[in-house]
């Protein structure tokens, strides 16, 4: 009687929740916790429904059945254990259809009792969340795209995570490829680790066309493209060897988009039996494409910022940033080393001469000597700045000289510049790593500092870091400061030194010379501070100021009645080019009412290295405003003849290192040759730095009638040239 009346209480509550599932269309099955292995003693027909099974093959059996590769074990073990302990919980796990398609069930569990029998059952509900876990599975690798972007992962692990979602998706056996397309219109492989490796090297060989497999058609279509049957599909009609070797059926295939609409390859699908594409699957599949798309942008967008942030794209070499960084990081392992600066005096010849460009492949071309020579495995090779390359070497400071000897070694064949081989002439500054420095900017210092010493010499140098050394680069660093000081005060003095006829001493016209007395630094040599002047990009100031005290003691002049001579005023090759230099010449002449011919601009002679066809044009705008110019130097460079008959200047100053020298019989026949090819180009010659009476007779016999020099005059002040 116990037991008729137990299992008469057990068929009740059984149509009870049979009822109540059909209701809810809520699948579920009941399980006998206390008969051997849990068998499902009931499954209603929604839980048949979604899962694929009718209801006699699954009463009986454990719900271990719908297990596969791709389910959790341990989540099945807690599954189990809230079972045998009676607990309601709820878990989600990833279950197989009979169809081999896997799918997220979750699960709740509720064990149900009947008191007065004591009977036990367990009520499993099922659901399947799919679709919900699918559009959570997007956002996590958006979310993981974006952080492992940041961490620095490669495109191809990027993708890699792509494909292997979608992998969790569908049946045992399929396989995800990410195909790009590169410039030569074949496919190239993206990502995906589940094909073959000699899978990705037979697709390379492919171009993309629009009747080549699934992902040709899919791109050139830009579309989703489905093939059911590969082995019959026309699409891959030329390439069913690649279908039977690796057993596939059936492909889906979508489109890779850039934000122009583009496509730049596509995410595809493949499996070894037939299947054709469910409305879910599709939507599914398709949001990974824009995914894809974003994560390749913004990793060549960041490969690109880490492209600009750690490499010189001139010279192709490491840059600043990059030997700043990887300095500091080497540092921290507390061993023996150096830093070099190395540069070259051939650079700003070659600069002068062909231009930045030009410039650029002789500092590649080193680096790539350094980068192929013997140097220590961990050494560092980096362009740190327009001339000079860095150079970080690990290693006892017993063997530094010999390193050094290998990158002078570097040097040693001559270096093809335009139709030039040059033989360079290395520089290099050298600071010493011990164990205890752990400050890498103030170790550059020290070899930068060395490196500005060793310009200093003449020829070949190494120069060491000396401590004694800071102080004279620290004086630059004031004088630097003080003069933007004193340019904004105008504490910049004009001094004139006159140019005469060389037969009758009679004064022509001034050249303009800036002079500087600080209160604080003294008396201050303009060999001091123009170079600090250019250095620091204060020079256009500097001359600017320089013409105006000219104009301003010609105006006086002129306002005195007194008789105005010409005064040349010197220009630096960067404010000659400069688009305000013209516009401020006139303005300010104007300002003071000056004619512009009683200015001279004399303009050193490199300038026609730097860009002959703007200087050219620079010159004639001079002369339409009525200003004469000059070529100031003349002779010290090297390509002088070759552009001075282009340019519409007025004048050649020879200078004074020939006129010192004009004892020598070679430097007479030059200083003969300059005046000579003056006098054919209708210029005037004019020869600076005459101390002696000899000289001054020389030049006349060669024809020469202009100089200056303090044989004649020295450099005066304003008020005392006011007296002449």
């Amino acid at each position: 009687m116990q037991n008729d009346k137990r299992n008469k209480e057990t068929r009740i509550i059984i149509d009870w929740l049979q009822r109540l599932g059909i209701e809810f269309k809520t699948g579920f099955i009941i399980t006998n916790p206390e008969a051997e292995d849990n068998p499902i003693i009931y499954a209603n027909e929604a839980f048949c429904e979604m899962s694929g099974y009718p209801v006699h093959e699954v009463v009986g059996r454990n719900g271990k059945f719908m297990h596969g590769s791709k389910t959790d074990m341990e989540i099945s073990r807690q599954i189990r254990g809230c079972i045998d302990t009676g607990k309601a919980c709820v878990k989600e796990i990833v279950n197989y259809r009979k169809d081999g398609m896997p799918f997220w069930n979750e699960i709740t569990i509720q064990p149900i009792t009947l008191d007065e029998t004591d009977v036990k059952f367990t009520l499993m509900l099922h659901r399947d969340v799919t679709d919900r876990k699918r559009a959570e599975a997007l956002i996590k690798l958006q979310q993981e795209t974006y952080n492992d972007l940041e961490k620095g992962y490669m495109l191809s692990a990027l993708l890699q995570k792509a494909c292997t979602v979608v992998e969790s998706f569908f049946q045992d056996g399929a396989k995800c490829t990410v195909l790009l397309v590169g410039e030569d219109g074949k496919f190239k492989s993206g990502a995906g680790n589940s094909m073959p490796q000699q899978f990705h090297d037979a697709v390379s060989e492919i171009k993309a066309e629009a009747t080549v497999g699934t992902c040709g058609a899919a791109y050139f279509r830009k579309e989703t493209v489905v093939v059911e049957n590969m082995r019959t599909d026309p699409l891959w009609s030329g390439h069913q060897e690649l279908v039977e070797r690796y057993g596939l059926f059936s492909s889906w295939s979508v489109p890779i988009l850039d934000a122009a609409g583009d496509a730049i390859g596509t995410f595809g699908i493949y499996f070894k039996e037939e299947n054709a594409l469910a409305a879910a699957d599709r939507e599914f599949i398709e949001q990974f494409a824009p995914i894809v798309s974003l994560t390749i942008k913004y990793f060549r967008q960041q490969e690109e910022m880490m492209r600009l942030a750690f490499l010189d794209k001139e010279s192709d070499l490491p840059n600043r940033n990059y030997f700043m960084n990887e300095t500091q990081t080497l540092m921290a392992e507390n061993k023996e080393g150096f830093v070099a600066f190395v540069s070259t005096d051939e650079y700003v010849k070659v600069v002068d001469q062909y231009g930045h460009r030009a410039g650029d492949a002789l500092i590649r071309e080193i680096g790539k000597r350094f980068l192929l020579s013997p140097l220590p495995m961990d050494s560092l090779v980096a362009r740190f700045s327009d001339s000079t390359i860095a150079v970080f070497c690990l290693t006892p400071l017993a063997k530094v000289p010999d390193i050094l000897n290998v990158l002078a070694q570097c040097a040693a064949e001559p270096v093809k510049v335009h139709d030039l081989e040059l033989f360079l002439t290395l520089k290099m500054g050298i600071a010493i790593v011990t164990q205890t420095q752990h400050d890498a900017d103030e170790l550059i210092r020290h070899a930068d500092s060395a490196l500005s010493k060793a310009k200093l010499r003449a020829g070949e140098s190494i120069c060491y870091y000396e401590n004694e050394h800071d102080e004279f680069m620290m004086r630059d660093l004031r004088i630097a400061n003080e003069l933007t000081a004193a340019i904004k005060r105008e504490e910049i003095d004009v001094h004139l030194q006159p140019k005469v006829e060389l037969d009758s001493g009679k004064i022509t016209g001034f050249e303009a010379l800036a002079r500087w007395f600080s209160a604080d630094l003294g008396t201050i040599s303009p060999e001091v501070f123009i170079p600090v002047a250019e250095k620091s990009g204060k020079i256009r100031e500097l001359e600017q100021l320089v013409m105006k005290k000219v104009l301003c003691w010609l105006q006086k002049q002129r306002d005195l009645g007194m008789e105005l001579r010409q005064v040349a005023v010197n220009i630096s090759t960067d404010h000659f080019f400069h688009h305000s230099f013209i516009p401020y010449l006139v303005d300010i002449a104007a300002q003071y009412d000056i004619e512009p011919s009683w200015i001279r601009l004399e303009i050193t002679e490199r300038i026609g290295f730097v860009d002959i066809e703007t200087a050219y044009k620079v010159f004639n705008r001079l002369k339409v405003f009525g200003f004469t110019s000059s070529i100031d130097d003349f002779g010290t460079g090297y390509s002088s003849l070759s552009y001075l008959q282009k340019l519409p200047v007025h004048e050649i100053k020879i200078d004074r290192s020939f006129i010192s020298n004009m004892h020598e019989p070679a430097t007479m026949a030059i200083v003969r040759t300059i005046i000579q090819l003056a006098e054919n180009l209708h210029m005037l010659a004019v020869a600076e730095g005459i101390e002696t009476d000899e000289q001054r007779r020389m030049l006349i016999n060669l024809g020469c009638r202009v100089g200056q020099g303090y044989y004649f005059y020295r450099p005066m002040s304003l008020d005392e040239a006011n007296l002449l």
